[in-house]
Protein backbone atom coordinates (compact mmCIF):
# COMPACT_ATOMS: atom_id res chain seq x y z
CA UNK A 1 0.00 0.00 0.00
CA UNK A 2 2.54 2.68 1.00
CA UNK A 3 4.61 1.73 -2.40
CA UNK A 4 2.00 2.16 -4.74
CA UNK A 5 0.80 5.63 -2.65
CA UNK A 6 4.89 6.29 -3.30
CA UNK A 7 4.74 5.98 -6.71
CA UNK A 8 1.19 7.63 -7.46
CA UNK A 9 3.14 11.08 -5.54
CA UNK A 10 6.14 10.17 -7.32
CA UNK A 11 5.40 9.65 -11.00
CA UNK A 12 1.99 11.67 -11.75
CA UNK A 13 2.18 11.00 -15.33
CA UNK A 14 3.26 7.32 -15.49
CA UNK A 15 1.85 6.25 -12.01
CA UNK A 16 -1.09 3.93 -14.16
CA UNK A 17 1.43 1.98 -16.23
CA UNK A 18 3.76 1.56 -12.76
CA UNK A 19 1.56 0.15 -10.56
CA UNK A 20 -0.47 -2.20 -13.11
CA UNK A 21 3.23 -3.98 -13.73
CA UNK A 22 3.24 -3.98 -9.89
CA UNK A 23 0.11 -5.75 -9.29
CA UNK A 24 0.69 -7.66 -12.73
CA UNK A 25 3.99 -9.17 -11.45
CA UNK A 26 3.45 -9.10 -7.71
CA UNK A 27 0.41 -11.04 -7.49
CA UNK A 28 2.14 -14.00 -8.74
CA UNK A 29 5.10 -13.64 -6.50
CA UNK A 30 2.49 -14.13 -3.45
CA UNK A 31 1.87 -17.62 -4.73
CA UNK A 32 5.90 -18.58 -5.22
CA UNK A 33 6.73 -16.26 -1.76
CA UNK A 34 5.41 -18.90 0.71
CA UNK A 35 7.48 -22.16 -0.96
CA UNK A 36 10.39 -19.84 -0.08
CA UNK A 37 9.64 -20.58 3.79
CA UNK A 38 7.89 -23.99 3.55
CA UNK A 39 10.24 -25.63 0.97
CA UNK A 40 12.60 -27.03 4.06
CA UNK A 41 9.22 -28.62 5.90
CA UNK A 42 8.71 -31.08 3.02
CA UNK A 43 11.11 -33.93 4.47
CA UNK A 44 10.40 -33.05 7.68
CA UNK A 45 8.27 -35.63 9.94
CA UNK A 46 5.87 -34.09 12.50
CA UNK A 47 6.16 -35.52 15.83
CA UNK A 48 4.26 -35.01 19.01
CA UNK A 49 6.70 -33.50 21.62
CA UNK A 50 6.32 -32.72 25.57
CA UNK A 51 6.54 -30.08 26.92
CA UNK A 52 9.11 -29.01 30.09
CA UNK A 53 8.74 -26.69 32.56
CA UNK A 54 7.24 -24.10 33.31
CA UNK A 55 4.11 -25.70 31.44
CA UNK A 56 2.57 -28.66 33.35
CA UNK A 57 2.94 -32.31 33.39
CA UNK A 58 0.85 -33.45 30.29
CA UNK A 59 1.06 -30.35 28.39
CA UNK A 60 2.31 -31.46 24.42
CA UNK A 61 2.98 -29.65 21.31
CA UNK A 62 3.16 -30.69 17.54
CA UNK A 63 6.53 -30.15 16.34
CA UNK A 64 8.72 -31.61 12.80
CA UNK A 65 12.24 -32.69 12.95
CA UNK A 66 14.37 -33.53 9.97
CA UNK A 67 13.83 -30.94 7.71
CA UNK A 68 15.81 -29.94 5.09
CA UNK A 69 19.21 -28.60 6.28
CA UNK A 70 18.35 -28.20 9.44
CA UNK A 71 16.61 -25.03 8.98
CA UNK A 72 13.54 -23.79 11.07
CA UNK A 73 11.06 -21.32 9.85
CA UNK A 74 10.82 -19.00 13.13
CA UNK A 75 14.27 -17.09 11.69
CA UNK A 76 12.80 -17.12 8.43
CA UNK A 77 9.68 -15.38 9.20
CA UNK A 78 11.43 -12.99 11.36
CA UNK A 79 13.93 -12.13 8.41
CA UNK A 80 10.68 -11.86 6.37
CA UNK A 81 8.72 -9.68 9.10
CA UNK A 82 12.14 -7.60 9.24
CA UNK A 83 11.92 -6.79 5.47
CA UNK A 84 8.59 -5.93 4.82
CA UNK A 85 8.60 -3.83 7.81
CA UNK A 86 11.53 -1.83 6.44
CA UNK A 87 10.33 -1.53 2.77
CA UNK A 88 7.02 -0.17 4.51
CA UNK A 89 9.12 2.48 6.53
CA UNK A 90 11.02 3.45 3.96
CA UNK A 91 8.11 4.01 1.30
CA UNK A 92 6.72 5.98 4.12
CA UNK A 93 9.37 8.49 5.07
CA UNK A 94 10.14 8.74 0.81
CA UNK A 95 6.17 9.15 0.89
CA UNK A 96 6.02 11.98 3.44
CA UNK A 97 8.97 13.72 2.12
CA UNK A 98 7.35 13.99 -1.42
CA UNK A 99 3.82 14.88 -0.01
CA UNK A 100 5.92 17.82 1.25
CA UNK A 101 8.00 19.09 -1.59
CA UNK A 102 4.39 18.68 -3.69
CA UNK A 103 2.41 20.66 -0.57
CA UNK A 104 3.68 24.28 -1.56
CA UNK A 105 2.91 23.71 -5.32
CA UNK A 106 -0.74 22.31 -5.31
CA UNK A 107 -3.33 24.77 -4.94
CA UNK A 108 -5.78 24.48 -1.55
CA UNK A 109 -8.83 24.34 -3.07
CA UNK A 110 -7.71 21.06 -5.29
CA UNK A 111 -7.35 18.88 -1.88
CA UNK A 112 -10.93 17.82 -1.51
CA UNK A 113 -11.80 16.60 1.84
CA UNK A 114 -12.48 13.42 0.91
CA UNK A 115 -9.27 13.30 -0.37
CA UNK A 116 -7.05 14.04 2.80
CA UNK A 117 -9.61 11.43 4.23
CA UNK A 118 -8.37 8.80 2.06
CA UNK A 119 -5.17 9.62 2.87
CA UNK A 120 -5.23 9.98 6.49
CA UNK A 121 -6.97 5.84 6.29
CA UNK A 122 -3.75 4.47 4.57
CA UNK A 123 -1.43 6.42 6.71
CA UNK A 124 -3.76 5.06 9.76
CA UNK A 125 -3.79 1.64 7.92
CA UNK A 126 -0.19 1.57 7.36
CA UNK A 127 0.69 2.39 11.36
CA UNK A 128 -1.63 -0.11 11.99
CA UNK A 129 0.60 -3.08 9.97
CA UNK A 130 3.79 -1.57 11.29
CA UNK A 131 2.69 -2.11 14.73
CA UNK A 132 2.14 -5.40 14.45
CA UNK A 133 4.89 -5.98 12.40
CA UNK A 134 6.26 -5.57 15.67
CA UNK A 135 4.53 -7.37 17.50
CA UNK A 136 4.96 -10.42 15.40
CA UNK A 137 8.60 -9.50 15.70
CA UNK A 138 8.78 -9.44 19.29
CA UNK A 139 7.05 -13.07 19.73
CA UNK A 140 9.44 -14.35 16.97
CA UNK A 141 12.55 -12.70 19.63
CA UNK A 142 10.83 -14.54 23.11
CA UNK A 143 10.25 -17.68 21.06
CA UNK A 144 13.80 -17.72 19.34
CA UNK A 145 15.83 -16.87 22.52
CA UNK A 146 13.45 -18.48 24.82
CA UNK A 147 12.42 -21.91 23.24
CA UNK A 148 13.07 -24.36 25.51
CA UNK A 149 14.23 -22.96 28.98
CA UNK A 150 12.14 -22.75 32.10
CA UNK A 151 11.31 -18.72 31.52
CA UNK A 152 7.78 -17.69 31.30
CA UNK A 153 8.48 -15.58 28.35
CA UNK A 154 8.24 -19.07 26.94
CA UNK A 155 4.88 -18.70 26.97
CA UNK A 156 4.57 -15.72 24.70
CA UNK A 157 4.81 -17.79 21.29
CA UNK A 158 1.27 -19.21 22.47
CA UNK A 159 0.28 -15.43 21.85
CA UNK A 160 1.70 -15.54 17.93
CA UNK A 161 -0.98 -17.38 16.26
CA UNK A 162 -3.58 -15.26 17.46
CA UNK A 163 -1.38 -12.02 16.58
CA UNK A 164 -1.12 -13.23 13.37
CA UNK A 165 -5.12 -13.66 13.05
CA UNK A 166 -5.30 -9.55 14.66
CA UNK A 167 -3.17 -8.41 11.91
CA UNK A 168 -5.46 -10.14 9.11
CA UNK A 169 -9.00 -8.82 10.72
CA UNK A 170 -7.85 -5.41 12.40
CA UNK A 171 -5.55 -3.99 9.75
CA UNK A 172 -8.59 -4.99 7.48
CA UNK A 173 -10.97 -3.05 9.78
CA UNK A 174 -9.19 -0.01 10.12
CA UNK A 175 -8.85 0.24 6.20
CA UNK A 176 -12.84 -0.32 5.71
CA UNK A 177 -13.83 1.62 8.70
CA UNK A 178 -11.51 4.86 8.11
CA UNK A 179 -11.44 5.06 3.95
CA UNK A 180 -14.17 7.29 2.66
CA UNK A 181 -14.41 4.87 -0.28
CA UNK A 182 -16.71 2.50 2.28
CA UNK A 183 -18.81 5.11 3.76
CA UNK A 184 -21.99 5.35 3.44
CA UNK A 185 -22.93 8.72 0.83
CA UNK A 186 -25.29 11.29 2.23
CA UNK A 187 -27.60 11.32 -0.66
CA UNK A 188 -30.01 9.68 1.49
CA UNK A 189 -33.93 9.82 1.00
CA UNK A 190 -34.11 12.17 3.95
CA UNK A 191 -31.62 14.52 2.54
CA UNK A 192 -33.67 14.55 -0.52
CA UNK A 193 -36.78 14.84 1.01
CA UNK A 194 -35.70 17.99 3.01
CA UNK A 195 -34.21 19.03 -0.43
CA UNK A 196 -37.61 19.26 -2.21
CA UNK A 197 -39.09 20.85 1.15
CA UNK A 198 -36.69 23.72 0.98
CA UNK A 199 -37.90 24.32 -2.88
CA UNK A 200 -41.52 23.90 -1.98
CA UNK A 201 -41.12 26.68 1.06
CA UNK A 202 -39.00 28.69 -1.49
CA UNK A 203 -41.89 28.46 -3.92
CA UNK A 204 -44.40 29.26 -1.57
CA UNK A 205 -42.68 32.09 -0.39
CA UNK A 206 -41.87 33.94 -4.01
CA UNK A 207 -46.25 33.64 -4.53
CA UNK A 208 -47.05 35.48 -1.89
Amino acid sequence: MPVVRFVIVAFPKSHVRINTNIVRYGVPLTIVFPICFTFYLIPALGVCKQRAAPYPFGAIWIYYINSAFGLRNSFFHLYNLIFWMTVSVIANLLLFYQVRRARSKLIRAQTSGASKKAHTSITITTLAMIAFYVTNGSFLLMYIFYYGTTSYFSYAEIMRPFGNDLQTCVVTWVFYLTHPAFQQRTTSSDLIFSTSSSFRRRAENSVF
